[in-house]
């Protein structure tokens, strides 16, 4: 099994107990990147499709806060139940030739197989615009991580975001086996999860439920952070501010998803002499 670090230190999107990764950008941002968005993903203005459809594909954010911010923007659309862009099926053969000749999605998202997490949906963004890899508890394996590099490096991503879900099925089989060897082919899903209940155990005073919810952040933080670890080209992509990596939690009930702050790179320790 992959022993996988524990990000200790990352802010909340909303305000429960950090300041919203945006405004985190705006006011104190990670040491690679130096772009601050235009406005708050609360603020941000939804972007409609043309009058008359695509005539090419639609041109995506040009740098990692902006990308975050359309994405903030969009799912702000989705809690609404106002969706611009995955409600304009008028134009749908339009964009699919627009799309033929190539792609260039703004953000990867990798997330939970969970039926109930329609990436696509929960961002308001047609097709062309996401790279999704899903994999259960949002773990991916060597193949994910490269599908993500691909995603950055060839195709011109400029934000991977991981995101976990409420009610994980996954992440409740890990809690549930709590060591012993689940069946089948699931040890590669307690591999890729590997650590998680020693980074948050049980408190004896909080309830299941309660418990559940913190491994369900945690993974979505730890999983973001070893994408991270495992990914030199990934790396060089942040330490040249072409790239942001961000945790996110999606709300099951309320359909909000819940961006952490973007991982910073530790800084290279000074030479010895």
């Amino acid at each position: 099994m992959r022993a996988l670090p524990f990000l200790l230190a990352a802010a909340s999107f909303t305000l429960l107990a950090d300041e919203p990764a945006t405004h985190q950008a705006a006011k104190a941002k990670p040491q690679h990147h130096a772009t601050t968005p235009a406005t708050t993903p609360a603020t941000a203005p939804a972007a409609a499709p043309a009058a008359h459809g695509p005539a090419s594909a639609p041109e995506g954010p040009d740098s990692p806060s902006a990308a975050l911010t359309e994405l903030a923007a969009g799912n702000a659309r989705f809690v609404a139940g106002k969706r611009v862009r995955t409600l304009d099926t008028g134009h749908d053969a339009s964009m699919r030739a627009a799309l033929v000749g190539g792609q260039a999605p703004f953000a990867v998202v990798v997330t939970c197989s969970d039926s109930r997490v329609p990436d696509a949906l929960v961002f308001d963004q047609e097709a062309g615009r996401l790279f999704t890899i899903r994999e259960a508890g949002n773990a991916p394996d060597l193949q994910g991580i490269a599908s993500a590099e691909y995603a950055a490096e060839h195709l011109g991503s400029k934000l991977v975001v991981v995101m976990g879900h409420t009610s994980c099925g996954a992440v409740k089989a890990i809690r549930e086996a709590n060591g012993k060897p689940l069946p089948g082919n699931l040890w590669a899903l307690q591999a890729g999860m590997s650590g998680l209940l020693e980074s948050t155990p049980h408190d004896p005073n909080e309830d299941v439920k309660a418990h559940l919810a913190r491994l369900e952040e945690t993974n979505a933080r730890r999983q973001a952070q070893a994408i991270l670890d495992r990914s030199s080209l990934l790396r060089g992509l942040v330490t040249e501010e072409k790239l942001w990596v961000v945790p996110a939690l999606y709300n099951l009930a309320s359909g909000k998803v819940q961006f952490f702050k973007p991982l910073s790179l530790a800084p290279a320790a000074p030479a010895h002499h």
